[in-house]
């Protein structure tokens, strides 16, 4: 069972967070920043971030570069990016199918025309903090990422243990954020899948950890361990995954919600 730290241990790694700037540094999709842009972007609804996320124990927990590492059994793919190409061909229709209508700026998640739930740090994964992106998805979407949270953990567990979560970097995006992403990100393009709800990033090169006295993994191990587990469900027909090298992450499309439609 995972233990809370003490409030010691959480002030002291507040006070690292902090002085890192909230921010690891590497090129995960919401990661990068312009001062400019965010003081521009003034519609974000206030209720976004409340008093519970700024409370919740499972957010104050920085990125992990153990040392000492104990090896983890995984399964090699090979070339990711070979294995995980479901492309936008592939992504896009299914997003659009299922999601909600894209919407302009980030004050219309709240009129976007049906349920959409606020997704935030928890045991099954960390969110870190959004610059171009808000903190939603459609329902099934946010079952689908939670069940990739669990199957790590569990999986982790299964094999000699380890208190890692998963890092989530991207979610919900705005038609204003996209363009403002593009500035920054070649990589961005104008019909996200990010735009509908249904789709999310998880980094590849970045695992946090809520123990540092517990088993040290490696990162390419968490990495094939997360590859198992969404290689699994994509077989199981419940995602869509492209591997983007470049930014580091699994781009996934949740197809969970595509059965309420056949």
């Amino acid at each position: 069972m995972r233990r809370y730290y003490s409030l010691i241990v959480t002030a002291a790694v507040a006070a690292f967070v902090a002085a890192c700037g909230g921010s690891d540094g590497n090129s995960d999709s919401d990661s990068v920043v312009l001062a400019d842009e965010l003081v521009a972007d003034n519609t974000l609804p206030m209720p976004i971030i409340t008093d519970a996320d700024t409370l919740n124990p499972w957010n104050v927990v920085p990125d992990s570069v153990p040392n000492n590492c104990v090896p983890l059994r995984t399964h090699y793919f090979g070339n990711l990016r070979e294995v995980f190409a479901d492309s936008q061909h592939v992504q896009y229709p299914a997003a659009e199918r299922q999601g909600i209508k894209p919407i302009m700026s980030n004050a219309d998640a709240w009129n976007a025309g049906r349920p959409l739930v606020k997704i935030t740090s928890c045991a099954d994964f960390y969110l870190q903090p959004l610059n171009y992106s808000l903190p939603y998805l459609i329902p099934s979407a946010a079952n689908c990422l939670h069940e990739i949270g669990r199957r790590f953990n569990d999986s982790l567990a299964a094999r000699g243990g380890g208190s890692y979560r998963i890092k989530v970097t991207s979610l919900l995006r705005t038609k204003s954020s996209v363009r403002r992403l593009r500035r920054v990100n070649i990589n961005a393009v104008d019909s996200s899948t990010h735009q509908f709800g249904t789709t999310f990033d998880i980094s590849a090169s970045r695992f946090v950890c809520d123990n540092f006295n517990d088993v040290n993994r490696s990162l390419d191990d968490l990495k094939l361990l997360l590859a198992e587990v969404i290689y699994a469900m994509q077989r199981e027909r419940k995602l869509y995954i492209k591997f983007e090298r470049k930014n580091s992450c699994f781009h996934i499309t949740s197809r969970m919600g595509m059965r309420n439609k056949e």
